[in-house]
C-alpha cells in the first residue's frame, strides 16, 4: 500500500498518516537509563537459558544420543509460541485501558510468567516437562517484549532513537555476557542457573513503575476477541519499508540462529572443551564482545542522530555479522571459534540495535506500535524454530559426523541476504 510522505529535519521521511515523532517531547537520562535497565533485565532472563542452560540441562537429563534432536525439537516449539505470541500480546497491550497502564501492565504481567516457566524447568527431570517450561517463557517473555518494545514508538522522539536504540542493542550482548558469567557460579544448582539470572527483573519492575510513565489505551473499543486476532490477518509486506525491515531480521536472525544453537555442541563436539569448561570459553567471547559493542553501539548511535543516516551503518554492521559466520566455515580449534563468534557477536549488537530504530520509523501506524513491533519480534522468534529444524539438512551433507562447515556456510548466506534487504528501504536514509 503506498503512503505519501513527508521529510523530517534528520532526513527520515515519514508516512503522512503517521503523528510526526519529532514533535514529541525529549526523554530524560533517566529514563532512558531505566529503559535500557528494563530490557536487559529481560534478556538476562531469556538469554541466559537460550545461550547456554538449556543445552547444558538436556544435556543431563536427556540420553547422550538423543540430545541435539531434543535440543532441536524444544528449541522449535518454543520459538514457535514466541512468534505467536509476540503480534497477539502486542495487540493486547495496544487495547489495555487498566490504570496501571497499556505497557507496564504486560511488562510485569510477562516477566511472572517468565518465572513459573523457569522454575519448570529448574525443578523437573523430564525432558517434556522441560520443553513445557520453555514454552511457558516464551509466551511470558513475548508478553513482556511486545510492551517494552513500543515504549519505543511510543515515548522516544525521533533525534533521540539513535542514541536509544544503541542502548537497547547493547542490552543484549550485556545480558548474554552477564548470563555467562552468573553461569559459572549456578552450575551446581539447576534452581540457581535458570533463577538467578531472573531477579534483575524485580529491581527493574519498581524501577519502570517510578520512572517509566504510561497511560491507558485510547481505543474505543478496549480489549476484544476481534481486535486481538486480527493480528493474523496482518500482511507484514503491506507496507514496503516494514516488509524490507521485517526480511532483513529474519535472514540475519536465521543466520545468527545457527551459531547460537548449535555452539555448546561445536565447542564439546568439535573442539573437544568438556561441559565443565564451556561456560568460561563463552564468557571470554562474550565478555570481548560486550566491551567492543560497548564502545561501537553508542558512536553508531550517535552519528544516527547527528547525520539522520541508518542504512549505510545497518548495512556494514550486517556484513560484519556475515564476515563472523563465514570464518566459522572454517573454524576446528579455539583460537579461530573465538574470533568468529566476536566478529559475529560485534557485528549483530550494533546490526539490531540500529534496524531496531529503523522497525520504529517505518511502523505502519503509531496507534497499533506493540502489535507492529511485535510482527517485528517474529522476525527474530521464528529463526529459533528455523534455524534446529532445518539445521539437519545442512549437517547431513557428506554422510558420516555432523558437518558444521556446511551448516555454517549456509548460515552466512543467510546473513548476507539479510544484510542487502536493508537497501530497498526508501523511506529512510
Amino acid at each position: 500500500m503506498s503512503q505519501s510522505t513527508y521529510a523530517t529535519s534528520e532526513g527520515i521521511k515519514q508516512p503522512a498518516n503517521h503523528p510526526a515523532t519529532s514533535e514529541q517531547a525529549s526523554v530524560s537520562p533517566a529514563f532512558m537509563a531505566v529503559y535500557a535497565f528494563i530490557q536487559f533485565s529481560h534478556w538476562l532472563a531469556v538469554l541466559t537459558p537460550v545461550t547456554i542452560t538449556i543445552a547444558m540441562r538436556i544435556g543431563t537429563i536427556a540420553p547422550p544420543d538423543q540430545k541435539s534432536a531434543y535440543l532441536a525439537s524444544i528449541m522449535s516449539i518454543g520459538a514457535f509460541f514466541a512468534m505467536v505470541a509476540a503480534p497477539f500480546w502486542g495487540a493486547v497491550s495496544d487495547h489495555t485501558r487498566s490504570r496501571l497502564g497499556r505497557r507496564r501492565l504486560w511488562i510485569s504481567l510477562g516477566a511472572l510468567f517468565l518465572l513459573a516457566g523457569l522454575m519448570l524447568m529448574a525443578l523437573t527431570t523430564s525432558i517434556w516437562l522441560f520443553g513445557l517450561g520453555w514454552v511457558i517463557c516464551q509466551v511470558g517473555s513475548n508478553a513482556a517484549q511486545a510492551a517494552i518494545n513500543a515504549l519505543l514508538p511510543d515515548q522516544v522522539p525521533l533525534h533521540q532513537r539513535g542514541r536509544m536504540s544503541s542502548l537497547l542493542g547493547l542490552t543484549t550482548i550485556l545480558a548474554t555476557a552477564a548470563g555467562t558469567f552468573l553461569t559459572q557460579y549456578t552450575l551446581g544448582s539447576s534452581v540457581a542457573m535458570f533463577l538467578v539470572p531472573w531477579l534483575p527483573c524485580l529491581l527493574a519492575n519498581v524501577l519502570m513503575f517510578a520512572i517509566i510513565p504510561d497511560a491507558p489505551s485510547q481505543s474505543e473499543e478496549g480489549i476484544s476477541l476481534a481486535s486481538v486476532f486480527s493480528v493474523f490477518r496482518v500482511n507484514p509486506f503491506k507496507s514496503w519499508d516494514f516488509g524490507c525491515v521485517f526480511a532483513s531480521r529474519f535472514l540475519l536472525a536465521t543466520g545468527n540462529a545457527f551459531a547460537q544453537t548449535y555452539q555448546v555442541f561445536v565447542l564439546i563436539d568439535v573442539i573437544g572443551i568438556v561441559s565443565g569448561q564451556v561456560p568460561r570459553a563463552l564468557l571470554g567471547i562474550t565478555s570481548t564482545v560486550a566491551v567492543i559493542s560497548l564502545i561501537l553501539t553508542p558512536v553508531a548511535g550517535w552519528l544516527v542522530d547527528r547525520t539522520g543516516r541508518m542504512k549505510p551503518l545497518v548495512v556494514i554492521t550486517g556484513l560484519v555479522a556475515t564476515l563472523g559466520l563465514a570464518i566459522l566455515t572454517q573454524t576446528h580449534s579455539l583460537p579461530p571459534f573465538m574470533l568468529a563468534m566476536i566478529v559475529l557477536g560485534v557485528g549483530k549488537s550494533v546490526f539490531y540495535a540500529l534496524a531496531t530504530a529503523i522497525s520504529a520509523t517505518v511502523l505502519p501506524s503509531k496507534s497499533s506500535a506493540a502489535k507492529d513491533m511485535g510482527i517485528i519480534q517474529i522476525a527474530n522468534s521464528l529463526p529459533q524454530s528455523l534455524a534446529p529444524a532445518i539445521a539437519p539438512l545442512f549437517l547431513a551433507i557428506g554422510g558420516g559426523s555432523a558437518n558444521y562447515d556446511a551448516m555454517f556456510m549456509a548460515a552466512t548466506l543467510f546473513a548476507a541476504a539479510g544484510t542487502l534487504a536493508i537497501l530497498p528501504i526508501r523511506n529512510v536514509r
